[in-house]
């Protein structure tokens, strides 16, 4: 009988340790993988004069969480964490910006790396990665004309008055508002300085 009982607290104890190690890695699943996985090929294709560059860390904080849950409501709170901006400069001058964005896809995450000119408005996109299956010519020709040059709650807008959006088109959109919104959110001294 007493070796059933230490058998019992053997696995109460595994079961405790691992439920207390499964607690303490929440917070590493609060980080999100927004990266570049060659920053200077995707600089070069989008800034071909640019002479230098900069990486800027952010961190997205409950206030800046609770500001994109109001934007995005179906936005879920961990894919905010850690992001990476990198700021191009064409001389001493700010020439643009480089951000990307990890989305959930079709089948898998897809990796979305958002060009911003100087004003932190959009000028481009391009996946990194894609799990979602081929981007047709079509889909870039409608969807390129909506987000060059939009403002935050244009695309927002968009995304609530247009009723013929694909879901692709809307993880798009709602990509390119989480991009501009963290960007702004996240860095407003890089744009002025």
């Amino acid at each position: 009988m007493k070796h059933n009982i230490l058998f019992s607290d053997r696995a109460i104890l595994l079961i405790f340790s691992l439920i207390l190690l499964q607690l303490s890695a929440t917070k590493a699943y609060a980080i999100a993988y927004c990266a570049i996985r060659e920053p200077v090929s995707v600089i070069q294709e989008f800034f071909p004069t640019f002479t230098s560059f900069q990486t800027v860390e952010g961190v997205v904080d409950q206030s800046v969480r609770q500001e994109i849950a109001e934007v995005l409501p179906e936005t879920h709170f961990q894919e905010f964490g850690i992001h990476s901006l990198y700021v191009v400069y064409q001389g001493e001058a700010i020439a643009g910006f480089v951000h990307a964005r990890t989305e959930k896809g079709l089948f898998g995450l897809d990796e979305i790396i958002w060009i911003l000119d100087a004003d932190m408005m959009l000028r481009d996109f391009k996946f990194q990665k894609n799990r979602s299956g081929a981007i047709s010519q079509s889909m870039m020709l409608r969807l390129t004309p909506v987000l060059e040059g939009a403002e935050l709650m244009d695309l927002a807008n968009v995304l609530q008055t247009e009723p013929d959006l694909s879901d692709r088109d809307r993880v798009i959109i709602n990509s390119a508002v989480k991009a501009l919104f963290v960007t702004k959110a996240i860095w407003p001294e890089v744009s002025s300085s």
